[in-house]
């Protein structure tokens, strides 16, 4: 029963293994070439996208700070507070 088992497992290891694909065609193989080259420039892109949108984020931080000391300035000129 045991040699039986092991016949069985090592048949199937041969089948899986044995009987597969050698390798991959030429046409797959530009395939996976043209899809790796797609992704590096993707992730480029997404690091300079990435860069542009720190830039606009401390952009935007100076304008707001900018907004808030001329409302606080409005503010001291409406209530005659100024000079």
């Amino acid at each position: 029963m045991k040699k039986l088992l092991a016949f069985f497992m090592v048949a199937s290891v041969l089948l899986l293994f044995g009987c597969g694909p050698k390798g991959a065609s030429q046409e797959t193989l530009n395939a996976l070439s043209l899809a790796k080259r797609a992704a590096e420039s993707a992730e480029e892109k997404a690091k300079t996208l990435e860069a542009e949108r720190l830039k606009l984020e401390e952009k935007k931080a100076e304008k707001e700070a900018q907004v808030e000391e001329l409302m606080r300035e409005s503010g001291t000129i409406k209530r005659g507070g100024g000079e």
